[in-house]
């Protein structure tokens, strides 16, 4: 394994993505448990507190339109491109919000662009 220096909401969205990913088959428990254990070892003060606000909870459920609109798409269901693009965007839009709740003083290094 290797460690990435990103942003504290990136890997609190790669958190709530192995979380809905563990949500919808029990076999992905250990990634997502392995990842919670690091990031808690890290931001121990307040790890708590964000897994349990309204902003973590608006990014899980943001991940999981976005994780069930790939899903139509992979499968052949009708959505269109611009669907799964509103959902990219609404993650996005979860993560600056828990950035800017938990994290004001940080920077976000992702930056999207039209």
């Amino acid at each position: 394994m290797i460690s990435l220096l990103v942003d504290e909401c990136f890997a609190l969205d790669y958190l709530s993505i192995l979380q809905v990913k563990k949500d919808k088959d029990s076999k992905n428990h250990g990634a997502w448990h392995e990842c919670r254990s690091y990031l808690e070892s890290q931001m121990s003060n307040k790890f708590q507190d964000i897994l349990e606000s309204k902003e973590y909870a608006d990014l899980y459920d943001a991940n999981l339109k976005t994780f069930e609109a790939v899903g139509k798409a992979r499968s052949g269901v009708d959505v269109t491109a611009k669907e799964v693009d509103d959902c990219n965007m609404l993650r996005y839009n979860c993560k600056v919000d828990l950035q800017s709740k938990f994290f004001p003083k940080s920077n976000m290094r992702e930056v999207k662009i039209s």
